[in-house]
């Protein structure tokens, strides 16, 4: 029986009916490529049957199985051991299928892939946050930080749906991810509710929302021109990172950066800055963690207090719920549970700073902003 034949057959008598059919789906394009790349070094079967997948090939005249061939490819893309085992069950998955459906006699044995399991994603306190925050606000050209901040941790958006974010998304306390024409991705983006927190911050805004600033020259500033321009931006790595390694300064028991070491695991050290008046050598530091645990915290936070999944994956993007497939966002108690339990991370957040309120908590003010939102 041709594997093709198999995989079809395996999709829309069996895979179509599961809950999450689409876990399968980056697997099976992997597989392609992998055929595509048999077939450029000659080494694919012709025809290409579920026999032969238990078969010896040569590659660059070794000759090695087909399965073990695959594991090969797969490790030189630097691909994780789970991430293979998943491959290999996508491949696994059409042969079993045949044989229990009686379409074949035998099936030739996969093997599996054995490795550690990913590390646990970080994940970061409400202090934690607030501390990050504050060293967000202490320096002009990390304030992009501060607000990118705010907006992932009030919507559980994307990284780069948050990047990408104009006022003309924003839209009677709405905020629309995706941007007006573009059609929606495998990534998601949802329609979120802006909640009490987050909306001030957004009242009034213009343009693109995240910019940076940029200090200008001497000359400009003698002779009244502005401190800064602000620019917009498309990546916010290093200024995250900068904002983690300034955080460890703050509050160096938190852990948000390590030292790093040289080759034979002794710690790296950067020299003084003469411009800046140092004398001495500091240490060459590691951040700890990227914009997207942000997401990650969120999400963790909401699991915790009990919101329900599909309000959670709604505004995560991991639905059709709340991506404008259908017109449940315009409900009064859209993703309600979600919008308390996000106003409550910022509670907490708030026992250790007020950087998250750009105004003080005077539900009069919150609400007037509110309503000045874009549209």
């Amino acid at each position: 029986m041709l594997l093709s034949d198999a995989t079809i057959l395996w999709l829309t008598q069996h895979v179509a009916h599961l809950s999450a059919p689409e876990r399968y789906e980056e697997s099976l394009k992997v597989w392609e490529q992998f055929w595509e790349y048999l077939e450029s070094v000659r080494a694919l079967p012709d025809p290409l049957t579920i026999a032969s997948i238990g078969t010896t090939i040569r590659i660059n005249d070794e000759a090695v199985t087909l399965v073990d061939a695959f594991v090969n490819w797969r490790k030189a893309q630097g691909t994780s051991a789970p991430s293979i085992s998943r491959d290999l069950a996508a491949l696994r998955g059409p042969i079993n299928w045949a044989k229990r459906e009686h379409r074949i006699t035998w099936a030739p044995f996969i093997k599996d892939v054995k490795g550690k399991k990913r590390p646990k994603e970080l994940e970061w306190s409400p202090e934690q946050i607030a501390v990050i925050l504050d060293a967000a606000l202490a320096s002009p050209d990390r304030h992009h930080v501060h607000l990118f901040t705010i907006i992932m941790l009030s919507t559980h958006a994307r990284a780069e749906a948050t990047l990408e974010l104009h006022a003309e998304q924003i839209r009677k306390g709405l905020i629309y991810f995706l941007r007006p024409g573009e059609d929606q991705t495998s990534k998601r983006r949802a329609i979120v509710p802006a909640c009490p927190t987050l909306a001030p911050w957004l009242a009034g805004k213009t343009g693109k929302i995240i910019v940076y600033r940029v200090p200008t020259s001497a000359k400009t500033r003698a002779n009244g021109g502005p401190e800064y321009f602000e620019r917009p931006t498309d990546n916010i790595s290093n200024a995250f990172a900068g904002t983690l390694i300034a955080a460890h300064a703050m509050r160096p028991d938190l852990g948000f950066a390590e030292q790093r070491n040289d080759d034979d695991g002794k710690p790296r050290w950067l020299p003084p800055r003469a411009k800046l008046g140092e004398t001495k050598r500091r240490p060459n530091l590691r951040a700890i963690g990227t914009p997207n645990t942000l997401r990650h915290t969120i999400h963790t936070w909401h699991k915790r207090r009990g919101v329900p999944d599909a309000q959670i994956n709604a505004a995560a993007g991991h639905s059709e719920e709340g991506t404008g497939a259908n017109y449940t966002h315009l409900r009064p108690e859209y993703l309600q549970e979600l919008i308390e339990s996000t106003e409550a991370f910022w509670r907490e957040v708030g026992r250790y700073t007020n950087a998250h309120l750009r105004y003080q908590r005077d539900t009069k003010v919150v609400s007037i902003a509110r309503k000045g939102l874009t549209g």
